[in-house]
């Protein structure tokens, strides 16, 4: 059994509602680009004076009596939510109709325990909905199509009898099939006014003139059509999220991660019911005063495991712990695939991903945000600029041999080692370094490098590549000399 709410010219009505001063006046809503928008909507008093959807707006603009009004989509939004949230009232299975806007179909089979019988609930729900503001049809039938057929046709409540379809759907105008612009005009000139005339044809005769459409429309009229009803879900990632509201306010960490342990434990339970992982959390502190304290927890790998979480929430909350005292707290997540891996059998098993992101919380409390993550070179002339990022797992190692040829690489001092250059000319001849004295044999540069000067992080340098030798030791490197601080210092030494 199915009950369908329909508020007629629903766009017009919401405009009304919104703006009482249009109630007693002919309107009509606009919609699109100028010039290009044209007429959506409009209220009956304005179809009497002769407006028809359609027109362009300059053709409304003719009517000197009727008001143009935009049409404000988010106003029919909210409307629909409204609507929405009266027809989850009266069943929990409901189905929205999107050719017919604010139309819902409940399935309201075994709710006659609640709201009495199908004339009962049909007068309940109307009643319901125009105490919101809104004027609806409310048709119940046996058969899906049927009752949308009778809440577009007929005014007010409308109860079909099981097996009394066909009746009912005799007097209905064809506009309620929704028929396409050709089959209108074609049923137009047969003579055929109403659903009655189309389903006193011969269905073979129908489906050899126009196709299988035919037959759909023949079955429509005879309130015989069968629907497969999909009814609305909550979206799962909306359902993730846990609300606690304290009794008194709260200061300590320690309590307040038990609180946080029953709400991870709830959020775990729903994404392990749909073969999930949580990939984010995200806690929502409201504090005294009217304060909001957020926290992000975002695992480099989707995780299942409560400790882990609980532990990465309590090391980021003792990093950044809140100004006030908590009154209140959310807990929302997001949901993801669960991390798999295949190991070989004869490969050292890796450590848990788990572990790894616990050890990184550890080290970002000591040492600080900017100083744990991967390293990603910046798109600057600066030399070996670089930044901190998030950490995030390599791909998975080709298995392409490496090549026989090994570059040279530099191998850079963080920070730099401070050295003493003795020049001859303008080049360095011998070069003091942890104590020793090294003999420059070969030399290459200088390369001079700059930029930044027009802020205070400017930088400036000459460079040198260097092979500096004592009766014993050899060392290939680079050194640099900084114009502005008069130092001369090794970058680093070439392996």
């Amino acid at each position: 059994m199915y009950a369908v709410l329909h508020p007629p010219n629903f766009a017009a009505q919401v405009a009304a509602q919104q703006r009482p001063e249009l109630r007693k006046r002919p309107f009509a809503l606009i919609d699109g680009e100028p010039p290009a928008d044209f007429v959506v909507a409009a209220n009956k008093a304005a179809r009497v004076l002769g407006v028809e959807i359609g027109m362009t707006r300059l053709q409304g603009e003719s009517f000197p009596e009727v008001v143009i009004v935009p049409r404000v989509h988010g106003e029919e939004v909210s409307a629909q939510t409204i609507l929405h949230t009266i027809t989850c009232m009266f069943s929990p299975r409901i189905e929205y109709v999107e050719t017919h806007p604010g139309t819902y179909v409940l399935d309201i089979q075994g709710m006659n325990t609640l709201f009495g019988d199908a004339g009962q609930l049909a007068a309940r729900l109307r009643q319901r909905v125009m105490s919101a503001g809104f004027l609806a049809n409310v048709a119940v039938s046996q058969n899906f199509d049927t009752a949308v057929c009778l809440a577009l046709g007929r005014t007010g409540s409308s109860v079909v009898p099981s097996g009394e379809e066909a009746n009912a759907m005799r007097d209905l105008p064809l506009r309620v099939l929704d028929l396409a612009p050709e089959h209108e005009e074609m049923f137009q000139s047969w003579g055929i006014r109403n659903c009655g005339d189309l389903a006193a044809l011969s269905e073979t005769d129908l489906i050899a003139r126009i196709g299988q459409v035919g037959k759909r429309l023949h079955s429509l009229a005879r309130g015989a059509w069968p629907h497969l009803m999909f009814p609305i879900e909550p979206s799962f990632e909306e359902s993730l999220i846990e609300w606690m509201e304290l009794d008194f306010p709260m200061e300590l960490l320690e309590p307040l991660l038990f609180l946080l342990a029953r709400m991870t434990d709830a959020l775990l339970e729903r994404v392990k019911s749909k073969a999930r992982a949580i990939a984010l959390l995200r806690v929502v502190l409201h504090l005294d005063g009217g304060n909001r304290h957020e926290r992000i927890i975002r695992p480099a790998l989707p995780l299942h495991d409560k400790p882990t979480l609980l532990k990465l929430l309590q090391l980021d909350l003792e990093t950044h712990p809140p100004s006030a005292a908590i009154v209140s707290l959310e807990l929302h997540a997001q949901s993801a695939p669960p991390y798999r891996a295949q190991h070989g059998l004869f490969l050292p098993q890796a450590p848990e991903p788990g572990v790894l992101e616990v050890t990184l919380a550890r080290l970002r409390k000591l040492l600080g945000e900017e100083r744990v993550g991967s390293i990603e070179l910046k798109d600057d002339h600066r030399p070996n600029a670089f930044r901190m990022i998030p950490y995030v797992p390599p791909p998975p190692a080709k298995s392409d041999k490496p090549p026989l040829s090994v570059p040279t690489a530099l191998r850079v001092y963080r920070p730099p080692q401070a050295v003493g250059v003795t020049l001859v000319g303008n080049a360095p001849a011998r070069v003091f370094w942890d104590g020793q004295r090294y003999a420059v044999r070969e030399i290459a540069g200088p390369w001079r490098v700059n930029g930044q000067w027009w802020s205070e992080a400017n930088w400036c340098r000459e460079e040198w590549d260097v092979r500096l030798v004592t009766e014993s030791v050899e060392r290939v490197c680079r050194i640099a000399f900084d114009p502005r601080s008069r130092y001369w210092y090794v970058q680093g030494t070439y392996d």
